[in-house]
């Protein structure tokens, strides 16, 4: 997908999920003002940036890019690397205190305040989170570990071994609570979802 049709689908999700009963001004206006759509704007146009080639060509493009992040990471308190994998649909609901690694995330994940995913000393290597991923506030993905696909992980949960798909996590050490989720089939469904 090109960049523009990863903006839309992370903005479309937006709305979709937390903006559906706003208004009209609310929907299409002020969700481009929020720090979390702001903040995945940017991250976009870096990793866009990265795949210019040739290399002198990505070095202006590039620019634009460093600002923004700068103006991201101290204002609202959000890292995302441009190295990150993200598929599209991802949506950071609140901000501050959010550290996403250079690992991948599939497509319709949602992030709350206070995430973190990242490598530990003994395993260099990234976490790997599935599609339909919902990240409560506070929560942690810590380590070389996979997240399968509709899987909800708790508010303040610290997650450091695999998780299987349709699975609910909650604790620290996080443990599975429910293996019977799918989080966006209910609320598509308008059932009343638990809030994580």
């Amino acid at each position: 997908m090109g960049l523009i049709s990863l903006i839309k689908a992370d903005v479309k999700f937006k709305q979709q999920w937390f903006l559906s009963q706003k208004s009209w001004f609310t929907r299409n206006v002020r969700v481009f003002l929020e720090p979390g759509t702001i903040a995945v704007i940017v991250y976009r146009y870096g990793s866009w940036a990265r795949t210019i080639k040739p290399a002198l060509l990505r070095i202006p493009l590039y620019i634009p890019y460093a600002l923004g992040k700068v103006l991201v990471v101290l204002g609202f308190g959000i890292y995302i690397p441009s190295k990150a994998k993200i598929g599209p649909g991802f949506v950071i609901h609140n901000f501050s205190n959010i550290f996403i690694s250079e690992g991948e995330i599939g497509g319709n994940c949602i992030v709350f305040q206070g995430v973190t995913t990242g490598h530990l000393r003994e395993q260099p290597e990234p976490p790997k989170l599935g599609d339909n991923v919902f990240l409560g506030a506070g929560a942690k993905v810590l380590g070389s570990v996979k997240i399968g696909d509709n899987v909800v992980v708790g508010a303040n949960s610290v997650v450091i071994s695999d998780v299987p798909d349709n699975c609910t996590v909650m604790g620290n050490p996080a443990r599975i609570i429910s293996r019977e989720t799918n989080w966006m089939a209910e609320k598509r469904e308008g059932k009343k979802v638990v809030n994580y």
